[in-house]
């Protein structure tokens, strides 16, 4: 089928930055010649593209923005525009294309379709197959293309030569729908506009004489694909098969091209557990980078847009990965509003495993490694509103921002190291082994990591969520400090009202240095309210929530301590202060720290992946576990 050609609009790609915040500015120092047209798919759907080659003679690699949002109109779609130019100057040519029911592509959206990756596959041999093309094709992008990038990479297209995806998700349903099990409803109900980005271009589109766009727009829409409502239906990672089919963990281990992947620790979006589906990566082609902040935000770095540009070019023009010169993992940390991070630790592996450590929580409300030897109950009240309501009223901003908002009284539970007695460099998930009972047949549960400071401030670090009848572990995946939770609806299983249950609760990967001086704070409470970007859809039903610390309640904090990184490097003289740190909020502390001096230097590892001091309570509490989140 042959495919039509004609100038891509800069009013189009200007009305595309204005919707989508694209960080798209000019064109840089070289001009593309650029082009649009329509790609057939083997089941006849046409594809809507948009090129910009390099100037000079071809033909050239190419690498791909395959995008939900707008790549077909703008080859840059959102936050591209920075690193795009870099690779036009490089001789390397920019494509975009709108995924099948997007834009101005032929198809029906349907939410994470199993047809977005072998599509993909075909996206990529048409590429290869074009007389303009050298036949190596890449894929990058953020978000949205970034996620389409690895579903396209498990299909193992021959021309694809690596992958550059910035801010995935490595699992549909835990990483965004049902975060611990619980309906994330903003997302949806935004993806259900968002979905749409492209639509407006249909009118521009028949004004400059093409119908194709807008018979394309027409036929998009099916009342049974809304987002937001097909969302609400499937509960359950078994109430539909794209949960477990469109992109996990192990799916990503087909992935048999190099990748740079970037994962952003507080994203307010889609979270931070595309790093365990990294983890799963062959680590001799895996370089990968985990930075605070925000969403995308990796983006506006000029040091980050240099090392993408040398990564698709290196393996574009046939480098093997035996020859990329950067370091397999590296870790910004203080990455400040100004883009640019205060330090970046590296190390030569990936893979990174660090030392299992737990600190348990005391009669008197502190976190030490010692097991307690009396009990206690902290009591908080469900679902007083929590630091993090009423955003859209008072700050409206979708990141972390809402943290800064009062903490009530009662409102949660507070538990809290002494000061530190060294820095301590936490590195991973975590989980946060809770002990509760509730005059309640359910709950749900978010923990809050952070660090006080000397100067009385909380500087927020990370969270996690789980609704308490879904507690049933997943055995075969969970680890010390990652409990996995199958959310299969046999599984499910209410509270017994006043029985005290242990449950876990997964707290997202992180790498950050609590300083010497400061404390760790674990904060229990209810997920009112939004948290980012998330609104989660909690059970309303008000009722008191206790935390149980004692030697048969063992509630407590496993985590992982990274090793001393291979090099250092300080860009700043100091990490920047409190409120300087992207999406990583300071507020008043509501509290004192409990007194003395807390050193972590000398402890122990408690288990690694498995075995150690988990294992030892696991086999003691098995009966119990067993009976309680199993059965």
């Amino acid at each position: 089928m042959g495919v039509e050609l004609r100038p891509v609009r800069r009013a189009a790609v200007g009305l595309v930055c204005l919707l989508v915040a694209s960080a798209s500015t000019a064109l840089g120092a070289v001009e593309p010649i650029a082009s649009s047209g329509y790609l057939p798919l083997s089941d006849g759907t046409q594809l809507r593209y948009s090129l910009y080659l390099p100037p000079g003679e071809g033909p050239f690699p190419a690498t791909l923005i395959y995008s939900g949002y707008n790549a077909g109109n703008n080859p840059y779609d959102i936050s591209f525009g920075g690193i795009g130019p870099m690779l036009l100057e490089r001789g390397i040519a920019v494509i975009g294309v709108s995924l099948r029911g997007t834009g101005c592509s032929q198809g029906v959206w349907v939410p994470f379709s199993l047809r977005w990756g072998p599509d993909g596959a075909e996206v990529v041999d048409w590429i290869a197959r074009q007389p303009w093309s050298d036949g190596n094709v890449a894929m990058a992008g953020v978000s949205f293309p970034a996620i389409l990038a690895l579903a396209t990479a498990v299909q193992r297209p021959p021309a694809l030569r690596a992958v550059l995806p910035m801010v995935p998700l490595g699992e549909l349903y835990r990483d965004v729908a049902y975060p611990g099990g619980i309906f994330n409803l903003t997302f949806a109900s935004a993806w259900t506009l968002m979905q749409k980005v492209g639509t407006p271009f249909s009118l521009f589109e028949a004004l400059q004489g093409d119908t194709r766009c807008g018979t394309a727009v027409l036929g998009q829409n099916d009342p049974r694909h809304i987002t937001v409502v097909e969302a609400a239906s499937i509960p359950y990672v078994d109430s539909d098969e794209r949960y477990e089919k469109f992109l996990t963990p192990e799916l990503i281990e087909r992935i048999a091209v190099p990748v740079l992947g970037q994962v952003g620790w507080q994203d307010e979006q889609l979270g931070s557990r595309a790093w365990h589906a990294f983890e799963r990566l062959d680590p001799s082609r895996t370089w990968m980078l985990g930075v605070n902040g925000a969403h995308g935000s990796i983006v506006h770095s000029a040091r980050f847009r240099a090392l993408a540009a040398d990564f698709l070019e290196h393996f574009l023009r046939g480098g093997g990965p035996q020859d990329f010169d950067a370091p397999r993992l590296q870790i910004w940390k203080g990455f400040s509003t100004d883009h640019e991070p205060a330090l970046i630790e590296t190390y030569d592996q990936w893979p990174l495993v660090p030392q299992t450590l737990t600190l348990h929580a005391q009669p008197d409300g502190s976190l030490r490694p010692e097991p307690p030897t009396a009990d206690a109950a902290f009591s908080y009240l469900y679902p007083l509103p929590a630091p993090s309501t009423l955003t859209l009223v008072l700050v409206p901003n979708p990141t972390q921002l809402t943290y800064l908002l009062p903490v009530l009284p009662g409102g949660s539970v507070a538990l809290t190291t002494p000061a530190l007695a060294e820095d301590l460099r936490m590195f991973g998930p975590a989980s946060a082994d809770l002990w509760l009972s509730a005059p309640a047949l359910d709950v749900d549960v978010q923990v809050s990591l952070v660090e006080v400071r000397p100067d009385g401030r909380e500087m927020f670090v990370q969270r996690g969520w789980l609704r308490a009848s879904h507690r049933a572990l997943d055995e075969t995946r969970s680890q010390p400090r990652l409990p996995v939770h199958t959310h299969r609806q046999a599984d499910a299983r209410n509270l017994t009202p006043g029985e005290v249950t242990p449950l876990r609760v997964e707290i997202m990967p992180v790498a950050h240095t609590f300083a010497a001086g400061s404390s760790l704070r674990l904060y229990i409470e209810a997920p009112l309210g939004f948290s980012g970007f998330r609104q989660l859809a909690l059970n309303p039903l008000p009722t008191q929530v206790s935390v149980h610390v004692g030697p048969q309640t063992p509630t407590r904090l496993v985590f992982g301590r990274a090793p001393a990184p291979k090099s250092t490097l300080r860009l700043t003289d100091a990490l920047p202060g409190c409120g300087s740190v992207e999406n990583q909020p300071c507020r008043s502390s509501p509290q004192a720290v409990p007194e003395g001096s807390l050193s972590l230097a000398d402890t122990p590892s408690t288990g690694g992946r498995g075995g150690g001091a988990w294992t030892r309570w696991l086999l003691l509490f098995a009966p119990l576990l067993r009976r309680r989140c199993v059965q």
